[in-house]
């Protein structure tokens, strides 16, 4: 990969990024407002930010040492609504209480804080889900309805016109546009959380109750006359639904380090659609993609039809031959029982490079809480593995594609307590 832009989020759940644009709320005052200024700052080279993102680590650490993790869940802010995430650092949003004690172990020290680099797994979508991007736009954003459907709609183009993915707009769900409709990948909702974020989106490796994109009423009330405009908000939320982070928690920013979960595609991009104006970035706030963020891209999910990747920027996903298979097998495990903290484990399963791996667990009454772990060619653990939900109970999905060289599938499930569930696994062996 060449001059390693926008970092790309790994696949453990709480590294998740919303944007929260606080700091630039002066933008909804009058047009006799001066234009928002864009804090420069003292710029950093890479090994100085990495110390300065290890500093911060420490001080966090420190911070939280001697108190529980009662006292750090009390201060997260959570979401006011049915399914609502906890938000921490300001805008960053974690599923649950599950994921919020992991989070809260992490900034203790008391687990890796580079698993995700030791896994080297990002979370993307799959070379199925990723032309499947179904959404729904709710009824209930009432007046701003068609405004909403529109923007989201050029959004989405702008995404759509140099990667080799599509958004779906299914209006004929947006009368029942909930986190349980289950016709549609994502749904977009409005919310009043009084200003806490403009709006927040989820990464690819979300359940569906929790992959929503979330519009905060002040989105609607911003000055035509300045550049900060709902269409902008939405182009740098869909660049968080296709797995991209923050581009300002790199080092080379200078200013607004979030961690270290994710990897580089490009170069440092200080005008990318996802690095705020306000951490030290170059853009003017009309949140447009760059030709390192197009090609970025497309480096992860191929080039959509005319565009070209600039080689001279990153090097695009690996072409795997079509594979001579003998088509797809599907294997069930039915009544199966886990005690707290040990494993079962099933498989290998045979699997040709370039098909999709699937395994599906269910659980029915009080299943308790097992957790699916899934890795090519090496069993799981706890601290490597390929797929890991990680949700609270029983019900999670691995959808993988298979990786060039991978020959085997190995599926593991831990009790994160004493659970009972079944499993189905899918999967393309190669022709004998």
């Amino acid at each position: 990969m060449k001059r390693p832009l926008m970092t790309f989020a790994r696949a453990v759940a709480i590294c998740c990024i919303s944007i929260g644009f606080a700091a630039c709320s002066h933008q909804t005052h009058s047009t006799s407002s001066p234009n928002p200024i864009v804090e420069s700052g003292p710029k950093v080279n890479p090994e100085q930010g990495k110390a300065l993102l290890e500093d911060n680590a420490k001080v966090q650490r420190d911070t939280w040492k001697s108190k529980t993790f009662e006292d750090f869940k009390a201060q997260a802010f959570k979401e006011p609504f049915e399914g609502g995430k906890y938000i921490v650092n300001g805008d960053t949003p974690v599923i649950d209480e599950k994921h919020l004690k992991e989070f809260f172990d992490r900034i203790q020290g008391r687990a890796g804080l580079t698993i995700n680099q030791v896994n080297g797994v990002d979370t993307a979508w799959n070379n199925v889900e990723k032309r499947q991007l179904t959404y729904c736009v709710s009824t209930t954003f009432g007046q701003n309805y068609d405004a909403m459907v529109a923007d989201m709609k050029a959004a989405a183009e702008a995404w759509e016109a140099v990667a080799a993915v599509d958004y779906i707009h299914v209006a004929g769900e947006d009368g029942v546009c909930t986190a349980s409709n289950q016709n549609v990948l994502f749904d977009i909702r409005p919310v009043n959380v009084n200003g806490q974020y403009l709006a927040r989106a989820f990464f690819p490796d979300e359940p569906r109750s929790a992959r929503n994109v979330l519009v905060d009423n002040t989105s609607f009330q911003l000055d035509p006359n300045r550049k900060l405009s709902l269409q902008g908000i939405l182009r740098h939320e869909l660049g968080h639904t296709l797995g991209f982070r923050h581009e300002h928690t790199r080092p080379d920013s200078g200013k607004c380090f979030e961690d270290n979960n994710w990897r580089p595609l490009t170069s440092y991009d200080a005008f990318s659609v996802m690095h705020y104006p306000q951490c030290n970035g170059q853009g003017d706030w009309s949140l447009t993609l760059t030709a390192i963020d197009n090609s970025g891209a497309a480096c992860v999910y191929g080039p959509a039809p005319g565009f070209s990747i600039d080689a001279t920027i990153c090097e695009g996903p690996e072409v795997i031959p079509g594979p001579v298979a003998c088509g797809p097998k599907t294997e069930t495990f039915a009544e199966q029982q886990v005690a707290k903290d040990a494993w079962n484990s099933y498989g290998p399963f045979s699997v040709s490079p370039g098909t999709l791996v699937e395994i599906i667990m269910h659980g029915e009454a009080n299943p308790g809480d097992p957790d699916l772990y899934v890795r090519f060619d090496q069993d799981p653990k706890t601290t490597a593995y390929d797929c890991r939900p990680y949700l609270t109970g029983a019900e999670e999905t691995c959808s993988l594609d298979v990786p060039a060289n991978a020959t085997a599938a190995h599926v593991r499930v831990r009790g994160y307590s004493a659970s009972h569930y079944s499993l189905t696994v899918t999967h393309t062996p190669p022709a004998e």
